[in-house]
């Protein structure tokens, strides 16, 4: 007999539904694992507020999730929501709306749960590994101590970024050294003791991971796993940051909703690496969700 385990991640850019089923061995396998962009940190670093339309692409979503998690029995679920909700004036409407649509509670976590969550989601066979995970609102690095983990929750994220410096492309050189900037100010004390590997996770390394191996279908297996040499993410972030917006659209692998943010998350990774001065990283397509499903698994 299977018991099912679901997770879903409420996403400032993403709502990514995960569920994973264990038999009676303890054998894992992935049932379902949805991705959907609902942009719903749009505008919430100017304005505040999470706004009626990307409730509504959310609502969308979210009934569409409702009816898959129907068509399971003994299934155990946890939803929690990050960034987008922290920050929102109207977080409690907009959870209200979202719990009735899915009837279930939702968990606004904080940033280090968050970072906690992707960690536990990513470390897989790593022995030692520091997990970047690049956000829409925010980004968390992550590493495993003696005493737990090492979390640090940073306030720069890939639709942060993008709204606030990154929103026309090709970028300015001004807009670029202020970008970096913010990036660097916001990193100059991070500081993590020796790592034997990083791991990146979410839709940036995964995109940039497509590129690089030049294959148009982000859920390829191949991508999972890759390695990003630091002189191929910069590269691809120069050539991103200096193309229109049309032109991100016909690389491989980026996503219609992703490539106007892609630019400002590729940036974002390739700050963070510079700064760790370490030759690239391993991207996993793993993190937040599956550290929910695991979460309440006890495996």
């Amino acid at each position: 007999m299977k018991t099912f385990y679901a997770g879903i991640d409420i996403g400032t850019n993403t709502l990514l539904l995960l569920i994973l089923s264990k038999d009676s061995n303890g054998m894992i396998e992935i049932v379902r694992d949805e991705h959907r962009i609902a942009r719903l940190g749009e505008g919430v670093h100017e304005k505040g507020f999470i706004s009626d339309g990307a409730m509504q692409r959310a609502h969308q979503i979210l009934q569409e999730y409702a009816d898959i998690l129907k068509q399971y029995q003994s299934l155990q679920l946890r939803i929690v929501a990050t960034s987008a909700m922290r920050d929102a004036v109207n977080r409690k409407d907009v959870k209200q709306l979202f719990e009735n649509i899915l009837e279930k509670p939702i968990e606004i976590i904080s940033g280090e749960e968050e970072a906690y969550l992707t960690y536990l989601g990513s470390k897989e066979q790593y022995s030692d590994p520091l997990i970047i995970d690049i956000g829409g609102g925010s980004t968390e690095c992550i590493r495993e101590t003696g005493n737990g983990c090492q979390i640090i929750s940073l306030n720069i994220g890939a639709v942060r970024l993008h709204e606030t410096y990154v929103n026309n492309l090709p970028i300015s050189k001004y807009k670029l050294e202020e970008a970096k900037r913010y990036i660097k100010d916001a990193i100059s004390s991070l500081q993590f003791n020796e790592f034997d590997t990083v791991i990146a996770t979410a839709g940036t390394p995964t995109t940039l991971a497509a590129m690089d191996l030049e294959i148009s279908d982000i859920s390829s297996e191949t991508i999972h796993g890759h390695f990003l040499h630091i002189s191929d993410i910069k590269i691809m972030t120069h050539s991103l940051l200096n193309s229109s917006f049309e032109e991100i659209l016909l690389l491989p692998g980026v996503h219609p909703q992703r490539a106007d943010i892609l630019p400002a998350g590729a940036l974002i990774l390739q700050e963070l690496l510079l700064h760790f001065n370490i030759e690239g990283c391993t991207v996993s397509k793993k993190g937040l969700r599956f550290g929910v499903a695991y979460s309440i698994m006890n495996c």
